[in-house]
This record gives C-alpha cells, structure tokens and sequence, in this order.
C-alpha cells in the first residue's frame, strides 16, 4: 500500500526522498527528473515519449521555455506549487506548497514510480530505487521558512561543491557561492533572478511564500553571510 502521509492545502512542506543508488549521476538524468516532476503534477506524460525528448524538455523548462503540450497529458491543476528545490545525487528535496490535502501523496508515488521505472529501464536494473518513504514537514513560521530555503538549495548542494564542509568548513567563501550560482538542479539562480525556471510556481505565490523572492540582491547578502560563517578561516571575504 502506497505511503499516504496528508498535507493541509495551502501550507508550505519541506519533502525530501531518498534512493538507494546515485539516482543523478548526470545531467540528463536530472532533466530526465525535472520532466517527470511537471508531468506528473499535472497528470502524466505521453507514453510515447522518448528518453531524448524527456532530457530535452526538462532543461527547456528550467531555462524557462515552454515544451510542445503534447508531452504531457493534462489531467487537473497542479498538485503543488514548487517554491523551492535541489537535486543532490541520491535524494531530493522539495519546498511546495500542496493545493489539496492530498497531493503530497499522490505527486510522491506517481514521481518516485515514474522515475523509478525510466531509471531501471535506462540503466538495467529491477530492484527497487527509492527504499524508504518520503519525509515530510510541515513550514509554520517565518524562522522555519527562512532556514527550509538555506537548507533547500545552498546547504545540500554545498555537499556536491565540497564534501565533508559540514564538518571541516568551507574552504572559500567566493567559489561556493558561484559553484550555487551556476548549479542548474536547484532554485538558486532562480532566487537570484538570473533565471526563470517554468517548474516553479507562479510570481504571486512565490512572492507570497518563498523568503526573498523578488530581492535576488538581498537573497544574496543572505547567502554570503551564511557562507562567512561557515568558512574555514575567519578571514576569509569575498572579493570583488
């Protein structure tokens, strides 16, 4: 039986789901994911589809351009609203925002299964992918919303940028957050405003919801502070 933990609509949720191999171990198995994601928050993709085509269309959506309709087979509205994310090799994590009570739910088996059956089929395998079931919880309160956001899209990818500088630090302050600034597989350089990604929600909600959106500059004060802190050597800066 599927795993079905609710969601009260309308209420922002950090979810998180966890493999049990590298399930990105490239690029086109990321836009491979980022395809799958829209179709499947809005009903489901064409059967038809080529791997070629998935690949091609999720980067056109996180550049912000429109896919052929035929693509996807709208069922409904979406099931969330993205207000942020990160593809982090053997996980994922999504901030959203569920517009019925059981969204959440239903978008997490749909896109683990649907991802599930193109990854073992492209990478010939019959075990299962994701071992565990999604972890969710629920944002209630600015505080919570502000570190969900670090946590989402600087924190995780930092862990591809330079392992272990949970533990021992960041090395330089400068090269992690342009390494965050060019990462295409989270929000980042959309909180920036450098870009426009078509998987995200819509302007109004996310001004409403997402800490920062619409101040890429006070986003990134927010950001480089962060990293000072959490730079090996106190003297560390950033350079113009």
């Amino acid at each position: 039986m599927p795993y079905r933990k609710f969601f009260e609509k309308d209420k922002p949720v950090h979810i998180t789901s966890r493999a049990l191999t590298n399930i990105f171990k490239q690029k086109d198995d990321c836009y491979r994911f980022v395809f799958q994601y829209y179709a499947v928050n809005l009903g489901r993709k064409d059967t038809n589809l080529k791997i070629k085509d998935m690949i091609k269309a999720g980067q056109a959506l996180l550049q912000g351009e429109k896919i052929p309709e035929k693509f996807v087979i709208k069922k409904h509205p979406p099931l969330v609203h993205l207000l942020d994310f990160s593809l982090i090799m053997n996980h994922y994590h999504f901030y959203l925002l569920p517009t019925i009570d059981t969204a959440i739910p239903i978008l997490m088996h749909r896109l683990n299964d649907s991802f599930a059956r193109s990854f073992n089929l492209l990478y010939n395998r019959k075990d299962a992918l994701f071992g565990s079931r999604y972890k969710g919880i629920a944002v209630e309160s600015d505080p919570q919303s502000f570190a969900v956001s670090r946590y989402v899209s600087v924190i995780n990818p930092l862990d591809i940028f330079q392992p272990g500088w949970r533990e021992n630090g960041l090395k330089n302050p400068k090269e992690a957050f342009n390494f965050l600034e060019n990462y295409e597989f989270s929000s980042f350089p959309d909180k920036l405003g450098k870009r426009n990604s078509l998987i995200l929600a819509s302007k109004e909600i996310l001004e409403q919801y997402a800490p920062f959106w619409g101040n890429g500059e006070e986003y990134q004060k927010f950001v480089e502070e962060f990293l000072k802190e959490k730079t090996v050597s106190s003297q560390s800066v950033f350079l113009e």
